[in-house]
């Protein structure tokens, strides 16, 4: 190692063990509309089948 660089465990070093992630509203917004994305496809999902069953002639 040369003398000017720093070793694992030194005050210097400069991992990052996980990201950090603000809560701000600019973090926020992404995560609610694709949460909202996603509950909105289910019900769209859901309710079409719901409505193409009722066309369905079963019987």
């Amino acid at each position: 190692m040369e003398p000017d660089e720093h070793g694992p465990g030194s005050a210097e070093d400069w991992r990052v063990t996980a990201p950090v992630r603000p809560d701000t509203p600019h973090v926020r917004a992404p995560r609610f509309l694709d949460l909202a994305g996603d509950f909105v496809s289910a019900i769209l999902i859901i309710a079409g089948g719901v409505f193409a069953y009722g066309f369905l002639q079963i019987g």
